[in-house]
């Protein structure tokens, strides 16, 4: 039987960059489709919707890479920095109470996550190093 380890908030994190990727590419697929058309290079500056799309699309693959980096760091660490689950919950709080029914709600998940991780290694308890060396 497989065993799935209970997911960090890297892992989270990069969920939130797929999904927030996924939704721009189909939100914005009409106008990314007229910017292919005409070659890409230099077709955003001074459109609001290419800049939106742009925008859009780069955020997401930013929370994919900080997702991915924050794994990594948890799991060669045990840990993630103290100020992730701050940074994180903040962005995320400032995001909501400007813009309520958005996404930004799902950074809390990652936020608890960071703080979940941190209190487990002050505690001894680190579950993704116990893993580790029990594989």
């Amino acid at each position: 039987m497989t065993r799935f380890s209970l997911p960090t908030a890297g892992d989270t994190l990069t969920v939130v960059g797929f999904l927030h990727t996924a939704v721009g590419l189909a939100k914005y697929h009409k106008t990314l489709g007229r910017m292919a058309c005409e070659g890409v290079i230099d077709t955003v500056q001074g459109d609001h919707e290419r800049e939106a799309a742009l925008w859009f699309l780069m955020c997401g693959a930013s929370l994919m890479l900080t997702g991915r980096l924050a794994r990594w760091t948890q799991l060669q660490n045990g840990m993630l920095p103290a100020s992730t689950g701050p940074m994180l919950l903040g962005i995320g709080a400032t995001g909501v109470a400007l813009l309520p029914r958005s996404g930004f709600w799902a950074l809390l998940v990652p936020a608890v996550l960071a703080f979940a991780a941190r209190g487990r290694k002050r505690e001894g308890r680190d579950r993704w190093a116990d893993r580790k060396e029990h594989k």
